[in-house]
């Protein structure tokens, strides 16, 4: 067993340490038997707004000598429709769910007075894309109006850019921290199983100098580099297109000797 929050009031308890990371399984509502058969020990849905958006054109695909770049439409259905749509049936499940929210979003404050306490839901994942967000102003304002976990998943950067934004966190109350390696370029992320060595270099980097629960993410393809970062001092894997991949691979490494 894991806690996920293990210093909030409503800590998450998880099975194992493999998570679903955002995104990678969609909302999951209208496939949760293909869920609990992955058997992840959470689920953080694609990043919401308030107001939602539509996707802006179909996924798109290009090779790169560093692996591949993956343009994918941002299916954002909005904070109406995953509370009219998508509680109800998190609720019945014993997978708990995340709710990734924007810290782009001028409305984030709204998705989390509306979405706080509501069954279903087990804390929150806020997503930066940009490191220069004022985090000193908003997440304050976060922390005094969520009652639940609430985690911030950092953009790509070094050590020395990241750790005054992990100090922010730190300082705020925030239960814990995403050290995401995928680079955003013009067209989309760069994936390559190369960047499990950058998340490990992030965590070792960055886990000494912080008490801070911290969840690894990017680059993590195989059961090595996932053994690697929780001894680096992650204490979560967030695994993304290695568990579209290959479906079974979570199962595996929660039981490594079945």
């Amino acid at each position: 067993m894991v806690e996920y929050a293990p210093h909030h009031p409503y800590a998450i308890t998880l099975a194992h340490p493999y998570i679903a990371a955002a995104g990678s399984l969609g909302f999951g509502i209208h496939s949760a038997a293909m869920i609990a058969a992955i058997a992840p020990a959470a689920l953080i849905t694609p990043t919401i707004t308030a107001a939602g958006r539509s996707p802006d054109g179909p996924n798109r695909l290009y090779e790169h000598r560093a692996g591949v770049i993956y343009g994918e439409p941002w299916h954002d259905p909005g904070l109406d429709w995953v509370g009219r749509r998508c509680t109800a049936v998190w609720a019945t499940w014993d997978i708990p769910v995340i709710v990734s929210l924007s810290s782009d979003d001028v409305d984030v404050l709204q998705c989390i007075r509306e979405l706080n306490q509501v069954e279903g839901i087990a804390g929150f994942e806020l997503a930066m894309t940009d490191i220069h967000v004022d985090l000193g102003a908003l997440l304050p304002r976060l922390r005094a109006r969520c009652d639940m976990p609430l985690t911030v998943k950092l953009p790509f950067g070094d050590a020395r850019s990241l750790l005054p934004i992990v100090a922010h966190c730190a300082a705020a109350g925030i239960d814990g921290i995403t050290l995401c390696a995928p680079v955003a370029v013009a067209t989309g992320r760069i994936l390559s199983p190369t960047f499990g060595a950058v998340t490990l270099h992030l965590i070792q980097s960055i886990a000494p100098e912080t008490s801070m629960q911290i969840s690894a993410c990017g680059g993590i393809h195989d059961a090595p580099t996932a053994d690697a970062c929780l001894s680096a001092g992650a204490q979560t894997v967030q695994i993304g297109s290695w568990v579209l991949r290959d479906p079974g691979c979570i199962k595996r490494l929660a039981n490594p000797g079945a």
